[in-house]
């Protein structure tokens, strides 16, 4: 059956640019955008639309307003601007079943960015690990710095459909990753390791090897799980 098409409006198109800056990381936590004059003129719109944007983005919490100060990239997301989350928090689930999903989206995921991802994909990739790295020498780690690795290799993968479904799966992996990390990773010296296997899903892609990439990334979310399945989590 045929349906009209839906057009999507100026300040739709301002808000998805921004937020899918804030799930590469390019944007990070803490960091303070703009003001809205500067970015009318960055997006060459008008203030208004710029308006509309930021108040979407803040309803999903991915940016926070600081009255007298500014427009900032919110720390963490709370799960009432959760949307796949307030729909789970009436079902009992657990981080088990988020990783069991995690391998499946992610293997793939991983085989097609080998596939399909160009320099800048790849550079993009490469600063999400270093900065993934700073923050543990510097005893300062985001979940959001770590998850951005893991988006930018959805967006390498150049499918619309592993995109989305990815950009969906953001703030469940928010929520999945600061639990673990409350429940074990301040205890357990999981840093090197995870680094490594970071390491070899990158030097895979950046070899355009697929088979590897997606073996790469099925050895990394599958580590963890086990552990959570030790723990019962």
């Amino acid at each position: 059956m045929m349906k009209p098409i839906k057009h999507r409006s100026i300040a739709d198109q301002v808000y998805e640019q921004i937020r899918d800056m804030v799930y590469r990381g390019e944007l990070v936590p803490g960091q303070r955008l703009m003001p809205e004059r500067d970015m009318a003129s960055f997006f060459k719109v008008a203030r208004p639309t710029v308006r509309v944007a930021i108040q979407r983005l803040t309803e999903h919490g991915l940016i926070e307003s600081r009255r007298g100060v500014g427009t900032f990239v919110a720390d963490d997301n709370s799960m009432q601007h959760q949307p796949l989350l307030r729909v789970l928090s009436k079902e009992s689930f657990t981080i088990v079943e988020i990783q069991e999903v995690r391998i499946a989206l992610e293997s793939k995921s991983a085989e097609l960015a080998a596939k399909r991802a160009t320099d800048d994909d790849i550079r993009m990739i490469k600063q999400c690990l270093e900065r993934v790295k700073m923050e543990r020498i510097d005893g300062n780690i985001k979940m959001k710095t770590d998850i951005s690795f893991h988006m930018n290799i959805a967006y390498a993968s150049k499918n619309i459909i592993q995109i989305h479904l990815m950009k969906s799966f953001y703030d469940l992996q928010i929520f999945a990753m600061s639990l673990a990390y409350e429940k074990l990773f301040s205890t357990m010296d999981l840093n090197d390791v995870v680094e490594q296997q970071h390491k070899a899903i990158f030097e895979a892609i950046c070899n355009h090897d697929a088979v590897q990439a997606s073996k790469s990334m099925e050895d990394h979310i599958g580590s963890l799980l086990e552990i959570w399945r030790e723990h019962k989590l």
